[in-house]
């Protein structure tokens, strides 16, 4: 019998932190949209993200925590290992965007702007689908599937950004070009830490199909 197969508290402990953290990350890429959609509505989003992102701190801890205490988990201590810091690292970069966006006053709207966030929030959904399907050996499949989306959003974005980077030098403005490239890079690098952490996904189902 397969340790993930031996029914204990601790299993449903560590999957309804993972499960939390997804819904975190989820939640905030719903409040990147609504801040890169409305550029002059105020620093609240900021301030809410900031919030999400402690509070994502406070469950990896908690799952380190646990990680330390449990002798039987229902993944292998490597997985769980490689997965909360994967969860914390998307929590933390988009965090550190919004509150770049606040601090440059960007207040221009963009076509990439709205784009890069809208696949940041399909990446996070795809990630909580992930995390969900984890708890059930038969849904390994369909976390699998999870991972090529999360993989298909990423090369969206690295598209993206060499558009939006081409189009930014067209304008005469060099901070407007470095604000703006620096913020682009950061989104397409939310998507990057997006991509690594369907890989862990993906080599978890993997191991346990």
């Amino acid at each position: 019998m397969r340790i993930r197969d031996v029914i204990l508290p601790e299993d449903r402990t560590f999957f309804d932190l993972f499960d939390e953290m997804a819904a975190l990350i989820e939640e905030s890429s719903s409040l990147l949209v609504r801040l890169t959609g409305d550029l002059c509505g105020g620093q609240s989003p900021c301030r809410e993200i900031r919030a999400l992102e402690h509070r994502g701190d406070e469950i990896t801890r908690s799952i380190y925590e646990r990680l330390n205490q449990s002798l039987i988990t229902p993944l292998e201590p490597e997985e769980i290992a490689r997965l909360a810091p994967g969860l914390d690292d998307v929590l933390d970069r988009i965090d550190r965007l919004a509150h770049q966006v606040c601090n440059y006053g960007i207040v221009e709207q963009s076509g990439e702007l709205s784009e890069f966030a809208r696949l940041i929030a399909a990446s996070s959904r795809e990630i909580r689908a992930g995390i969900s399907g984890l708890r059930d050996p038969a849904g390994l499949e369909e976390v699998q599937a999870r991972s090529h989306e999360i993989n298909r959003f990423w090369n969206q974005g690295r598209d993206l950004l060499s558009t939006a980077v081409l189009r930014l030098f067209q304008s005469r403005d060099p901070v407007h070009i470095i604000k703006h490239k620096d913020v682009f890079e950061n989104m397409e690098s939310i998507l990057e830490k997006c991509n690594d952490l369907g890989h862990v996904l993906d080599d978890i189902a993997r191991s346990h199909r």
